[in-house]
């Protein structure tokens, strides 16, 4: 082919074969969408497995310094709720929104993006459309392996083309029910949704529901499990401490006695402003806003950093390495959150337990849950919600316990769809960082 003939655009998708089921499958899938795209001989198809960040960006360089544009981007895989996963269960890895916002991806103008993969409707493609300004796809439900694009036809284990991934309602999502029409081949293929370029509708920070914020969480303390743990898992004697995502500053005001020197850090500039009153008398505590996974302090400042109810908004891989900076050798960062996942079989008289104590609880301190109810009930905290959602339990548990070996992610307190959980990192300078961050 002359040059006069190379095409000046291109459909580039990729696959993953490593991260957890179905790794034979995924490149069966790319094909057969490969296959359904070669009709316009303008456009060169590229298709190619991507193991890692790292391969992703070479991918997208190839393209680039071809001198071609980007006509689709299509991705086929495994993902969580802040989008595609790559690496394996046991090193995940997955670009947070920080990096994606640096990307450097080719599109042509009238450009698409698609994401074959689960609950990539949820946050990750309106994400995408609005920051690369093209119109993109995804699934609402989990997606599924499927010999036909319109209705469930169980694939098996099969590698014979065609084979789809589709959005379909199952026991994950539907109970058995659905599970039960879905095996008989009565379960359509969702449609894929469509998001085209847009700004948010509304405030995505903490900003508006600062005053709420700062209501329900006077004291620290009401959170009874999680200021246990905290303070079980914090060393001896004074220590200077870094809070990330410190919100109002109620967790450091009720460390104030125990803190040489406390710093807290977070995104929204009102919450900032809560934390600053609230220490006011407190000289040796002090707030700052940030913007991005940038931390503005010198390396080795300080002994311990904690993230509480925050570390699910976060950019973890360039964070984590800020961590590691910032963080004297031997120092711990201490992770308590919240995280979407339904109980197990086995768990059923841990969250009965669980849900006396909170009823017992909840009767004992009621202008805190009046409060709470007020915050999360409110139109601007269910808007900073959707745009910043709770992450799933397996996608924290696989980073944090794959980033720092041995350690183990602790559970507690269940819900039916949600759960507390807790994290210890023993010595932050064992992480093992990712293969490709951004600083």
């Amino acid at each position: 082919m002359t040059n006069a003939d190379t095409p000046d655009e291109a459909i580039l998708i990729i696959y993953t074969t490593k991260y957890r089921l179905g790794g034979a499958q995924f490149p069966v899938v790319a094909e057969t969408l490969a296959d359904e795209k070669r009709s316009d001989p303008n456009v060169e198809i590229v298709c190619t497995a991507v193991e890692s960040k790292r391969d992703v960006l070479k991918a997208l360089a190839e393209v680039r310094d071809s001198g071609k544009k980007l006509r689709e981007f299509v991705f086929v895989g495994h993902s969580g709720m802040y989008g595609p996963m790559f690496g394996t269960v046991a090193f995940p890895e997955q670009f947070s929104p920080y990096e994606w916002e640096r990307m450097d991806i080719p599109f042509a103008e009238g450009a698409a993006a698609s994401f074959f993969c689960c609950r990539s409707a949820r946050w990750f493609a309106p994400f995408f459309a609005r920051t690369f300004g093209v119109t993109t796809y995804g699934f609402f439900w989990y997606t599924t392996f499927s010999k036909s694009r319109d209705r469930y036809l169980a694939a098996g284990e099969s590698t014979d083309r065609p084979l789809y991934t589709i959005g379909c309602k199952g026991r994950k999502s539907h109970g058995y029910l659905a599970s039960i029409q879905k095996r008989l081949g009565y379960m359509p293929a969702e449609q894929m949704k469509r998001f085209d370029p847009r700004l948010p509708d509304g405030d995505t920070s903490y900003d508006h529901v600062a005053e709420l914020y700062d209501a329900a969480f006077v004291d620290i303390r009401v959170r009874r499990d999680e200021w246990e743990w905290i303070n079980q898992h914090l060393p001896a004697g004074k220590f200077d401490m870094l809070d990330i995502g410190c919100g109002n500053g109620a967790l450091l005001y009720a460390l104030r006695e125990r803190v040489a020197t406390g710093r807290g850090v977070d995104e929204s500039a009102a919450i900032i402003e809560r934390a600053r009153l609230k220490n006011s008398a407190n000289e040796h505590i002090s707030f700052q806003k940030i913007d991005g996974p940038v931390l503005p302090f010198p390396d080795d400042s300080f002994e311990v950093v904690t993230s509480l109810m925050s570390f699910r908004y976060l950019d973890w891989d360039p964070l984590m390495a800020e961590i590691k900076r910032v963080t004297r050798p031997g120092g711990k960062f201490l992770i308590v959150d919240m995280v979407t996942v339904p109980p197990r079989l086995a768990e059923y008289p841990r969250l009965l337990a669980d849900k006396v104590r909170s009823a017992a609880h909840q009767r004992s301190v009621p202008e805190f849950h009046s409060a709470l109810s007020r915050l999360v009930s409110h139109p601007d905290w269910k808007k900073m919600v959707e745009y910043n959602p709770i992450r799933s339990e397996h996608e924290m548990k696989w980073y944090l316990e794959s980033r720092f070996p041995g350690q183990k992610m602790e559970t507690l307190n269940i819900a039916f769809h949600s759960r507390i959980v807790a994290f210890d990192s023993g010595p932050v300078d064992a992480c093992v960082e990712a293969k490709l961050t951004y600083p």
